[in-house]
């Protein structure tokens, strides 16, 4: 069986901040409001509403979805992100603020294989395809 190819991962030291977030947040959820080398905002995914639009670059543990605009998606189709963690201070509405971390992203171009197998995929999900 393939392995399933995906648009974004996270490191173990980012995860561990993330169960951190979620033990005391609930469910959240991830959402990239800027350029891809902005910081990430890790929000309470009851309160923070997705747009029809959005689309879904992918899941990560704990069912924690990362969100962007269609046109940041667009731009990123073919760009790997790895969320990981640094020392720093975190935008005010990122869960992460008030802990000394900040999440951040890597980015690498995918693969010719990789874009092939993402290309005969079905499309992304959407915000209008979210159920809650």
């Amino acid at each position: 069986m393939q392995n399933r190819i995906h648009r974004v991962e996270i490191t173990e030291r980012a995860q561990t901040l993330l169960r951190r977030l979620i033990e005391d947040n609930g469910p959240v959820l991830f959402r990239q409001a800027g350029e891809y080398d902005s910081a990430p905002v890790c929000l309470s995914a009851k309160q923070f509403p997705i747009e029809k639009a959005d689309v879904l670059l992918g899941r990560l543990s704990w069912h924690t979805e990362f969100w962007v605009t269609p046109e940041q998606f667009e731009s990123w189709k073919n760009t790997h992100f790895t969320v990981d963690v640094v020392r720093g201070q975190a935008v005010e509405q990122s869960l992460e603020a008030g802990h000394g971390l900040r999440f951040v992203l890597r980015a690498r171009q995918l693969t010719e294989a990789e874009n092939a197998a993402l290309a005969a995929a079905p499309p992304p999900r959407t915000g209008a395809d979210r159920t809650l």
